[in-house]
């Protein structure tokens, strides 16, 4: 065996060496299937025998979960049976399958992350899944390889191996003196960059939780009065017909909001308390930082300082009004898919000056200041790129105007509702100059600076050595106003980083300051 193989290439067992021995998973990982089965199967079975809810619903939903309720762990022996994995000396190599025998073997220098989830049933075994990211895999669309499940201790020990073994063989000088840490005394002697304030929930109230937490909690207690006899049907009809019809629209519409605004509030931050519950940012030996939270789910999400190629400072529009940012860390090896997974986000929506002052810490120099940050420094975009915009935003309005139009017409709704797209078409012109006051862009220092967006404004600092090429685009509306949209492409973060609106002339410039071939003719 020659050479460095490919991460995750299928070899034979024949030709993988014998010295090191190979490992299992816990056997404890069944009895979490079990519980995980009875968890499944419990409510509805309760329901189904002294509920007496024996409609055709309720059955074969208990019938479709006992059936995954018994797959999932006979799925989870076989796993355990037939899964392997050890750690060689330049190697992590795992074998699984039951009558395909499968082999992978990752270079330990191709590791990027090692990160370590815990949810309530694993934590009740004292289990946990590490999932370990290279870069290849994830271009693919893999998230990563996954050991499901270990105890906590080993699942620890291995993503402290794995780290340092990653760095002995990504830089042989820089880390020829690593050894292995646990991560207990990682946590111990590593200074906390940052810690959980709880005034950050704030941002979670007002942010995506506060539309989506009512609307899961409404579908939940809709299918719960189901299983518990009850119809949900009643109630409903009561309050879009008998409840209408003995109050005033404007009385029912305020109770409606208001009730769906209440329970935003609450779920939104039951989601944050969850989500964020002790959360420590430490920064470890050899440029490593590792953020740890979660109450019911514990998670951790690692940052190594040696995969960093920018960052992104993310502004929402409610945010940005309560002075409220999220940073986004550019990274090789871990997509922006992966990152705005639950368990790979760095730090919550904190409040401006911390996305700041983190961005500069990560990247180990003063990249972001306040300088960069207002809207005189950065390149401005020609004037065209409002008239664009101003067409973005009011085609909206006209299309949703149409809509209301047909519902009012067909179902006979209060015309006073065409109001609507005449005060959003009217509130639109202030955001498409604010859209407009923010597009920018910059070179400097090494890095891409760019920021656009209004609803979601973001500014992103991309490191130029993370850059591998760029490419000139442009619509047909564009083409009437002389802009084009630049593209950066890098093997980080999002893959594309775009500097929109600006003029033909300096997007061709812009390309091949920034390496580009694909220019406009």
């Amino acid at each position: 065996m020659s050479g460095d193989p490919a991460a995750g290439s299928l070899v034979s067992l024949a030709n993988l060496p014998s010295d090191v021995p190979w490992q299992r998973l816990d056997s404890r990982m069944i009895g979490a299937a079990l519980t995980r089965m009875l968890v499944m199967v419990g409510p509805v079975a309760f329901a189904w025998v002294f509920l007496g809810q024996r409609d055709s619903s309720v059955s074969g939903t208990l019938v479709a979960l006992t059936v995954v309720a018994i797959a999932v762990p006979c799925f989870y022996i076989l796993q355990y049976v037939r899964f392997r994995y050890r750690i060689t000396g330049t190697e992590l190599q795992i074998t699984s399958g039951l009558f395909v025998r499968r082999v992978r073997r990752v270079p330990l220098h191709r590791i990027r992350t090692v990160d370590i989830t815990a949810k309530p049933i694993l934590r009740l075994f004292s289990l946990a899944i590490v999932t370990i990211g290279t870069g290849q895999q994830v271009g693919a669309g893999d998230s990563g390889l996954q050991l499901d499940a270990v105890r906590k201790p080993v699942a620890a020990s291995l993503r402290a191996e794995l780290l340092a073994a990653a760095g002995r063989q990504g830089n042989r000088e820089l880390f020829e003196d690593a050894a292995e840490i646990p991560l207990s005394e990682v946590e111990v002697s590593s200074p906390a960059v940052l810690r959980i304030r709880w005034a950050w929930m704030v941002y979670a109230i007002v942010g995506v939780w506060s539309v989506v937490a009512p609307t899961a909690i409404f579908g939940f207690v809709y299918q719960g009065m189901q299983f518990l006899g009850r119809s949900p049907d009643t109630y409903v009809g009561w309050y879009f017909s008998e409840y209408l019809d003995r109050v005033s629209w404007g009385l029912w519409l305020l109770t409606t909001v208001g009730c769906f605004v209440l329970v935003g509030i609450v779920g939104a931050a039951a989601v944050f308390v969850e989500s964020w519950w002790n959360y420590t940012l430490v920064h470890e030996q050899r440029g490593r930082f590792v953020a740890t939270r979660g109450l019911l789910t514990t998670r951790s999400f690692t940052v190594d300082q040696s995969r960093l190629r920018g960052v992104t400072v993310a502004e929402a529009l409610t945010t940005r009004v309560l002075r409220g940012a999220r940073l986004l860390p550019i990274l090789t090896g871990v997509s922006a898919d992966q990152q705005n997974k639950e368990s790979g986000v760095l730090v919550p929506t904190t409040t401006r000056d911390i996305p700041v002052a983190l961005a500069n810490t990560l990247l180990g120099e003063t990249v972001l200041s306040a300088d960069r940050l207002r809207t005189g420094w950065l390149h401005r975009h020609p004037a065209a790129a409002l008239r664009r915009i101003l067409f973005h935003y009011e085609s909206a309005v006209v299309v949703g105007a149409a809509g209301l139009g047909a519902a009012v017409w067909f179902w006979h709704l209060p015309i006073a509702l065409l109001a609507i797209p005449v005060l959003a078409a009217v509130l639109l012109i202030p955001a498409a100059l604010g859209n407009y006051r923010g597009l920018g862009h910059r070179i400097e220092d090494g890095y891409l600076f760019s920021r656009r967006g209004y609803f979601l404004r973001r500014f992103d600092a991309v490191q130029l050595r993370g850059v591998s090429g760029a490419s000139v685009q442009q619509s047909i509306f564009q083409r009437r106003l002389g802009l084009a949209t630049v593209t950066a492409t890098t093997a980080s973060g999002e893959k594309a980083y775009y500097v929109v609106d600006v003029g033909v002339g300096e997007a061709t410039q812009l390309a091949a300051a920034l390496g580009g071939r694909e220019f406009l003719s």
